[in-house]
């Protein structure tokens, strides 16, 4: 809105993406997942499966944290608030929940995968969060 001449309006600075990982709480469980570009079906004259590979992949993860108090769970309010649903990015190290992996993922770069992250509190007190990333391109 303009409010007379030389006024201007001065807007936030926008976040700078992508957001470190919170390292206040460790998760309890962390589900990875290798998601290929690929699609099979069975021909109808044969039976004989066909297999389509397009080359491509992502990484998907599905994370629980533990329970927390508030003074962790502030933390992590903050960067679902600040993550504005599936319009941030963060890095996550992949390493240690991939054993074995050749070449290791190493820190890849997530977007949430609902655009309304959600949480459960108990008395206000004891705060838990579920949520699911997907690898941004």
């Amino acid at each position: 809105m303009h409010s007379g001449a030389g006024a201007t309006a001065s807007l936030p600075d926008p976040m700078a993406y992508p957001l470190a990982f919170p390292t206040n709480v460790h998760p309890d469980r962390v589900r990875v997942i290798r998601r290929h570009a690929a699609a099979a079906n069975t021909s109808p004259l044969t039976l004989i499966p066909q297999v389509y590979d397009w080359n491509a992949a992502r990484w998907e993860i599905e994370v629980t944290l533990q329970p927390m108090y508030v003074t962790e769970a502030a933390v992590w309010s903050k960067f679902f608030f600040d993550l504005k649903g599936m319009v941030g990015t963060f890095t996550l190290n992949l390493t240690p929940y991939c054993p074995g992996v050749d070449p290791a993922p190493g820190g890849v770069t997530f977007r949430l995968a609902n655009p309304d992250p959600s949480w459960e509190a108990r008395l206000a007190r004891e705060f838990s969060y579920t949520f699911r990333a997907i690898q941004d391109p």
